[in-house]
């Protein structure tokens, strides 16, 4: 699979495959397309190859068909205005339903489940920004839950939230991917991915470097040939990869 915007080619070479029901981390430096793929996955951008969704033509599946099967949360999502919690959620049912079509009692029960799953229930009619940001990032989980999407694609999750929230709020994601959801997440924690995620996606300049589990693809010479940083790399008593940083990796610097 290849992505060229503008003229520039951003992804290049790519082949791989998400199994359903598991957990993928997607790594790698600043600029190496990581929410460029998210966004072609999610059927955003243009590319050329093959990209599969069940076994069927990205791009032949129709655009509400797609919303359907797949949800995106973005990175801190931003709103112009102060919508309630409810109406947030509610709008994660739009892809079900026709031009003009009003919302029914059912879809306020997806709505009520979606945020009762994410530990919201009584936050339903609070105003978006009364919420801490870990509590938006759950607001906005709640939404993809109510799309019903199979197919979960997360542009760090756990972005400017403190470690207590990020460790919750990726507790409630493996939970949802045990109860058979497939997740995609974007992190630039290279040991929370280690211990959250069951595979591991490397993306550098473009390409795919590494894909595996975490305790194969998290290696020092990896992270020191595609993070630039020297570090060691410690097992926790599950086997779980640990990372300790050491220093940058400059071109004066080795790695060894």
């Amino acid at each position: 699979m290849r992505v060229a915007l503008s003229g520039r080619t951003i992804l290049d070479g790519l082949t791989f495959q998400i199994p359903a029901g598991s957990f993928v981390g997607l790594l790698g430096p600043n600029g190496s397309g990581k929410t460029t793929l998210i966004r072609t996955i999610s059927g955003v951008l243009p590319y050329s190859g093959q990209l599969f969704l069940e076994g069927r033509p990205l791009q032949r599946w129709p655009r509400r068909a797609l919303a359907r099967r797949v949800a995106v949360v973005r990175q801190a999502p931003t709103l112009a205005f102060d919508f309630t919690v409810e109406d947030i959620v509610l709008m994660g049912r739009a892809p079900h339903k026709g031009w003009l079509e009003p919302f029914t009692d059912a879809d306020r029960a997806r709505v009520r489940a979606a945020l009762a799953a994410v530990d919201l229930a009584d936050a339903a009619h609070r105003l978006i920004h009364t919420l801490s940001g870990g509590e938006q990032q759950r607001v906005f989980l709640a939404q993809a839950l109510a799309q019903e999407a199979d197919l979960l694609l997360l542009d760090e999750p756990t972005a400017h939230l403190d470690v207590h929230y990020q460790f919750e709020l990726l507790e409630r994601i493996r939970g949802l991917v045990a109860e058979g959801r497939t997740v995609v997440a974007v992190f630039h924690d290279l040991s929370l991915a280690a211990r959250y995620a069951d595979r591991l996606l490397v993306l550098h300049q473009g390409h795919l470097v590494a894909d595996g589990p975490p305790d194969e693809v998290l290696t020092e010479d990896l992270i020191a040939r595609v993070f630039r940083m020297a570090a060691r790399i410690h097992r926790l008593p599950d086997g779980t990869p640990c990372i300790q940083y050491l220093h940058p990796i400059t071109e004066t610097t080795t790695h060894a």
